[in-house]
């Protein structure tokens, strides 16, 4: 296994002493955190999959590289986020998601996974490498493809995630920057099974021969971003040591910061649409029989820091700043014109709309290194879309015998529901909303152990005007209080070479007319780790199991990307087990798993759903491989 060891910054230099150091960027990319790098065998099996690094349960469309929706309700993207785009949020890769590099020789990192049935297979390719090409200043790429072919009939996706990051560190300047390319170019949209009673009874002897109830619709979304952030230390605190080796220091340390973020994110949607339409859709404003949507979101932002004192050493540090962005929403409308031809003649047109949003914050935190650590933030919006939102968040944790994390922490939000989610036009929707802003309160407390690989939370999120999408997929605003009480919590178990990884997910929404939550979600994985031949061979043999409770889980309206409420079916308690074996060799990491091995089982069937009404993948066995170069 390789750790990356603890990043330590004074002055802004990175330790050129060893040989690898990673770590990613926290309070608005202020500040250095170090993260672990795991080279080990447990969970490759998921690692095809870059969503589980976002959560462990999903509501699912069914085929890699297409839409999910989080089950846990405090991950689910915020109000901010493209509404058109959310659903394939967890693939991201993203300025505040990147681990960024310092090392002494080239790193490079390659992965492949396959699911071997050439009808209807999967595919991940990976590929990062990452060098300096001073001790200060590193650069790398990070190129990966997903793409699955169809199983069930129109359900075929393609994505391409690649990206550069770089960083430079030295004295008093430092400088990180990152591109990224999300395309989810491919995304067919079947609509799911048309008959589900069909499909649960196992009528067709093939998965493609069940009816679906779109043949010829699909999407495409895009997210494109270019993020900089600078900083450079106007006044430094100074540190000496004495003959005795006790070192003390003066001064306070002050520095400047500026960001800059460009984004551009679009989705597309195309359709064949009959005069017998599809239960899929409810309206149709078109009169010809070709439907074409799209919507986009552009933006660009800038924002400036001031920073008094050191985040690490200092009792108190405190940044103050400010912030433009410019954004610019568009989209695909139809309208009606008259003309001598053909009167009420509807035609497209594009629809755009600017807006200059302008805000202030203010951070105060604690020092990193102490018992005690906290953090104070504060947003509050002047001008623009935005106008008079604001978002506070702390942070209050303790250490406890130098092993364990006691803490608190919370946020208190306004927030305007996002620009499509109060007007859009499209060839099936059509809504002119005046929503108020949703006013979130959430508080959490949690506990967390290293030693006891441990991870406890128990929360509350209390919301008022709550944006909910009802049965036909539109946004409407619930006019009662919701309340969400949340608990999760991680174990790892050990006897001997025996492992268990487990974690809970508890939930319950005092609205479930708007809000339909499972009341437990349940991942647990088993396995026997055996080191062999020296060390030379770590090798793990094991399964996995995943269910849920029983809940009305969420419709998926392919037009718009959204996942919405459906009352009509339960869906739950169907149990996925997976079977694994992984070794490593060296730097060569292998996995072949045979995946959902339950399906058609008695006591299991085929309801192997987590979104109405799209499947899942039936019975398959996936491999894979990860070989790291490190020299």
């Amino acid at each position: 296994m390789i750790y990356a060891t603890a990043l330590l910054v004074n002055g802004q230099v990175i330790d050129t002493s060893r040989s690898i150091n990673t770590w990613m960027l926290k309070h608005n990319y202020t500040r250095f955190e170090d993260v672990p790098l795991d080279t080990n065998t447990h969970e490759l099996q998921h690692d095809h999959n870059p969503a589980y690094l976002q959560g462990f349960s999903y509501e699912s469309v069914g085929i890699l590289g297409h839409g999910l929706n989080h089950v846990d309700f405090m991950r689910r993207a915020d109000p901010s986020v493209f509404l058109f785009g959310r659903a394939w949020d967890p693939y991201l890769k993203t300025a505040d998601r990147t681990v960024f590099f310092n090392t002494k020789t080239p790193f490079t990192r390659l992965s492949y996974s396959t699911i071997p049935v050439k009808d209807w297979k999967e595919e991940t390719i990976e590929i990062m490498h990452t060098q300096n090409a001073s001790p200060y200043t590193n650069f790398g790429i990070d190129f990966n493809i997903l793409g699955g072919k169809p199983l069930y009939t129109n359900q075929e996706t393609k994505t391409i995630r690649t990206g550069l990051f770089l960083s430079h560190a030295k004295n008093r300047y430092s400088i990180f920057g990152t591109f990224y390319y999300n395309d989810f170019k491919t995304l067919q949209d079947n609509g799911g099974i048309a008959n589900r009673d069909s499909f649960l009874m196992g009528s067709k002897d093939n998965f493609w021969e069940y009816e679906v109830n779109l043949l010829n619709a699909r999407s495409h979304y895009r997210n494109l971003t270019l993020f900089t952030t600078q900083k450079y230390n106007l006044a430094e605190r100074q540190f000496s040591t004495d003959s005795l080796g006790n070192t003390t220091s003066k001064g306070k340390t002050l520095s400047i910061s500026y960001q800059l973020a460009a984004g551009q994110q679009f989705k597309k949607y195309y359709d064949e649409v009959d005069s017998l339409l599809s239960p899929v859709y409810s309206n149709y404003y078109y009169l010809t029989d070709i439907a074409r949507d799209s919507a986009v979101q552009q933006n660009i932002s800038s924002v400036l820091q001031l920073i008094l004192g050191d985040p690490d050493y200092d009792k108190i540090s405190a940044r103050i700043y400010a912030g433009h962005e410019f954004k610019r929403f568009g989209m695909l409308s139809p309208v009606s014109v008259v003309d001598s031809l053909a009167p009420d003649t509807v035609i497209s047109q594009y629809h755009t709309e600017y807006f200059n949003d302008v805000f202030l914050g203010l951070h105060l935190a604690g020092p990193t290194t102490g018992v005690w650590d906290w953090v104070i933030d504060g947003k509050y919006y002047l001008l623009g879309y935005n106008q008079n939102n604001f978002n506070l968040n702390t942070t209050f944790s303790r250490e406890l015998g130098g092993k364990t994390d006691l803490g608190l922490r919370g946020s208190f939000e306004l927030a305007r529901p996002h620009y499509f989610t109060m007007r859009y036009s499209s060839s099936f929707f059509k809504w002119d909303n005046d929503f108020s802003s949703m006013l979130r309160i959430k508080g959490e407390a949690f506990v967390q152990s290293h030693e006891l690989e441990m991870d406890l939370r128990i929360g509350a999120a209390f919301i008022s005007d709550y944006i909910y999408w009802d049965t036909l997929a539109m946004p409407r605003a619930y006019d009662k209080d919701l309340l969400v009480l949340s608990a999760q919590m991680s174990k790892h178990f050990k006897v001997s070479g025996y492992n268990s990884d487990n974690r809970l997910l508890i939930q319950y929404s005092t609205a479930k007319e708007v809000l339909n939550l499972p009341f437990a979600a349940i991942y647990s994985s088993n396995y026997w780790k055996q080191s062999l031949f020296k060390g030379a061979l770590v090798a793990d043999f094991g399964f996995d199991v995943y269910l849920t409770t029983k809940y009305h889980a969420s419709g998926y309206m392919p037009a718009t990307g959204v996942f919405n409420l459906q009352d009509k079916t339960e869906i739950g308690m169907y149990p996925f087990v997976d079977v694994f074996f992984a070794f490593r060799i060296k730097s060569t990491r292998l996995f072949a798993s045979y995946n959902n091995v339950l399906q058609s089982v008695a006591f299991a069937g085929n309801e192997f759903f987590t979104a109405e009404p799209y499947p899942m993948k039936p019975r398959h066995f996936r491999l894979g491989l990860v070989w790291y170069f490190y020299d």
